[in-house]
């Protein structure tokens, strides 16, 4: 071993070409991996904030049917609502915020557009979901009287309204699956006057040109439904990675109850397949890098043992056994290994703190500007886990201790007299 070290010295530029070959490739992986998981995180927070929340609790066969006389028992919703307010959850539940969703028409004097009608609580909605906070033109809702709706951008273009304009909001009455009403009050249509007070714009055409909200008891008024019923609750969480724990906590407390609470996974399982797929592609890139870089390193230490073919004669006839000589090219590979690992956490480390701190700023890609809307933060925060780091110092250690096997093999395959030989 002690040779081996010197012999590393011996020609320090390519020793240290070679160092900062393969920690240039563990530095790439881990700014890679970083901007991966911090990417992801962003793309999940965005998501879950247009979408149903980290976990969400509906009525059972919601999923899969989206009826919207599928609610949730007001019991059911109190259960729920004191649960969240234990002190095991009160620390990991960030936001927590009730909907009456279902369908309908919007009208103006000009226009009129089918919507998806969501009935929310003011004071807890901006907790949950992006919309209040991407108000371009009034206010968000409040509980004033009459009530007020926000609206998309393109849904108000198309309707041709504005601030203060007032729409008609046309639906049907729901009617709970096995109850019977002696009117006919669950079939008929009902409509209210409503008066713009806000329009959003979050630049999802299928958000901005659909969705309306509006306060939870003019939803619950209009469509029939007894105070305490919503369609859904929606919950965020102070990270994501707690949905499981959550969902399954709240499973055991509502055991017996006709509800299904689902993570973000299952109720967008499109978003779960989409980052899947990233994941993969992400792994297969990260995979080339590091063959390249492999292919590199095994190329130069395979022309270092073959330059140094007399000197592993010399070794031989002074009495060094195959299996020596084979050690001393592996204690080479795994010294210089070493130095590598050293400059690949040193140099991806600072590139990644860099990043986690300032981010990775995207706005250079809009050279004529940024959008009116921007779906995403155009700033990319790095996000690496010590479980990242970890496996992606094992996994370049044991590519380049692999690597270093050939190299040994063809020292210790070295032959006497030929090898003496001075050419």
């Amino acid at each position: 071993m002690k040779i081996s070290w010197r012999n590393l010295w011996r020609n320090p530029r390519g020793t240290l070409l070679t160092a900062l070959a393969l920690g240039l490739g563990l530095a790439l992986l881990l700014i890679s991996l970083g901007l991966l998981d911090g990417g992801h995180e962003q793309t999940i927070a965005d998501g879950v904030r247009f979408g149903p929340g980290h976990v969400v609790i509906q009525a059972k066969g919601y999923q899969d049917s989206g009826s919207d006389e599928l609610l949730l028992p007001a019991q059911v919703v109190s259960r729920i609502e004191e649960f969240l307010q234990t002190a095991v959850m009160k620390p990991v539940v960030r936001g927590v915020s009730p909907r009456l969703l279902a369908t309908g028409l919007l009208s103006s004097s000009a226009n009129s557009a089918g919507v998806r009608i969501m009935g929310v609580i003011p004071q807890d909605e901006p907790a949950v979901s992006f919309i209040p906070q991407r108000i371009v033109e009034g206010t968000y809702l409040s509980n004033g009287n009459p009530p007020g709706v926000v609206i998309g951008a393109e849904l108000a273009s198309n309707l041709e309204v504005k601030i203060g304009s007032r729409v008609v909001l046309m639906t049907q009455a729901l009617r709970q699956p096995g109850i019977e009403t002696k009117s006919r009050a669950g079939e008929e249509m009902q409509s209210t006057l409503l008066r713009v007070s806000g329009i959003f714009q979050t630049g999802l055409e299928a958000i901005d040109a659909n969705i309306i909200q509006l306060p939870l008891s003019a939803a619950q008024t209009l469509l029939g439904v007894p105070g305490g019923q919503v369609t859904q609750v929606a919950l965020l969480l102070q990270q994501e990675g707690d949905s499981p724990l959550v969902a399954r906590a709240l499973r055991k407390q509502l055991t017996g109850s006709p509800v299904e609470v689902l993570t973000w996974r299952e109720s967008i399982p499109m978003l779960a397949q989409i980052l899947g797929l990233d994941h993969a592609f992400n792994y297969i890139m990260n995979g080339v890098i590091l063959a390249m870089v492999g292919l590199g390193i095994l190329n130069t230490i395979l022309m270092r043992v073959l330059e140094r073919r007399y000197e592993f004669g010399v070794c031989k006839a002074l009495g060094l056994r195959p299996r020596q000589l084979a050690v001393m090219v592996i204690g080479e590979s795994l010294a210089l290994t070493a130095i590598s690992l050293a400059l690949g956490l040193a140099l991806g480390l600072s590139v990644e703190h860099y990043f986690a701190n300032s981010g990775l700023d995207l706005r250079w890609v809009f050279r004529t500007g940024l959008p009116a809307a921007l779906v995403f933060d155009p700033i990319l925060y790095s996000r690496l886990s010590l479980n990242r780091i970890v496996w992606s110092v094992g996994i370049v250690f044991m590519m380049a201790t692999i690597i270093s096997f050939y190299p040994a093999l063809k020292a210790a395959r070295t032959e006497l007299p030929d090898a003496l030989k001075v050419l």
